[in-house]
């Protein structure tokens, strides 16, 4: 199971996204020339996976006088503020006191430590955070802040983020003059391969590293496809949450294969306790439809600001 969950899922999307980083990395060692790229993507598409396969290609070395870091990844914290982002980007860089001194003096050691460290590339993850504070002025400050850092430390910078990232450069004109280049992490962009079948040639890539055959059961590899689509969202990391528990029903069950009866137990165990029957997608029951409405596991995330308001307008 640990060498399963470390299988990195090499879709598309990813490969071109790890593709796009590595040329400007390239780019910055050869020429100095630093561009920027923005990725957004929904939860579970594997922004994060390209930051930690990013670092594992190119890892933190210790030298006796200093650390060097040519990939800095720094994931925001929940409601980011500019202490708190400057906190975290000072952790990762090694500094033992992150929350000393003003917000200006962080700033300032942050860029100093990122220059002695060698940073070549700088992986800003959870942008959503930043714009999740929800005040417009507090956006635009933190967003004017890592502005700063971006120029001084003049180093390739990814920002990474939920959608609703969008929001944070538009705050922030100036920002939103660093990431003019976007990605999408999903899969789906290739027009003429149907999503579903995607979704599946994802999922069998893994089988090689499965402890026994998987098999479409019943079903045509074209029906499973549309069913495992629909339990996954088509969202990559719902993939390995569904293969994972599909694993441990093999150990525990001493099981010789895994078959749609193992992934509906998995659905409901590890994505959807509510999902079973007509509701389950590996069910001969189920509506074919995406589990998207209020309360199913696919519903769309409200962010914060637009939930105050509700609050807001329930009580008045």
């Amino acid at each position: 199971m640990a060498r399963f969950k470390s299988e990195y899922l090499s879709f598309a999307p990813f490969a071109r996204a790890m593709d796009e980083v590595e040329s400007l990395l390239q780019l910055y060692r050869q020429t100095r020339i630093a561009k920027n790229l923005m990725i957004q993507g929904e939860s579970g598409t594997g922004k994060t996976t390209l930051c930690l396969a990013l670092i594992d290609k190119y890892p933190r070395v210790s030298l006796e006088e200093r650390d060097l870091i040519p990939v800095l990844h720094v994931p925001f914290p929940a409601a980011a503020t500019i202490a708190g982002m400057l906190e975290t980007m000072l952790e990762k860089l090694g500094d033992p006191s992150p929350g000393t001194g003003t917000n200006s003096a962080k700033t300032a050691r942050a860029i100093k430590l990122a220059k002695a460290c060698g940073v070549e590339l700088m992986l800003l993850d959870e942008g959503q955070h930043v714009q999740d504070r929800g005040k417009l002025s507090t956006q635009y400050l933190v967003g004017d802040c890592l502005k700063m850092i971006i120029d001084e430390v003049g180093v390739p910078t990814v920002l990474l983020g939920l959608p609703r990232v969008e929001m944070l450069i538009r705050v922030n004109e100036q920002l939103r003059r660093r990431f003019t280049r976007r990605l999408q992490m999903a899969l789906g962009q290739d027009k003429r391969f149907p999503l579903h079948l995607e979704c599946l040639q994802l999922f069998t890539s893994l089988a090689p590293a499965l402890p026994v055959p998987l098999t479409s059961g019943n079903y045509d590899w074209d029906e499973f496809g549309r069913r495992l689509h629909a339990a996954t969202d088509g969202r990559v990391g719902y993939v390995k949450v569904l293969l994972l528990a599909a694993i441990g029903l093999v150990f525990r069950h001493d099981l010789k294969e895994i078959s749609p009866r193992e992934l509906e137990t998995a659905f409901t165990e590890e994505i959807w306790d509510a999902g079973i029957g007509p509701l389950n997608p590996f069910n001969e029951r189920f509506e074919f439809r995406p589990l998207r409405r209020v309360g199913e596991p696919f519903e769309p995330a409200v962010p914060a600001t637009t939930s105050r308001r509700r609050q807001e307008n329930v009580a008045v």
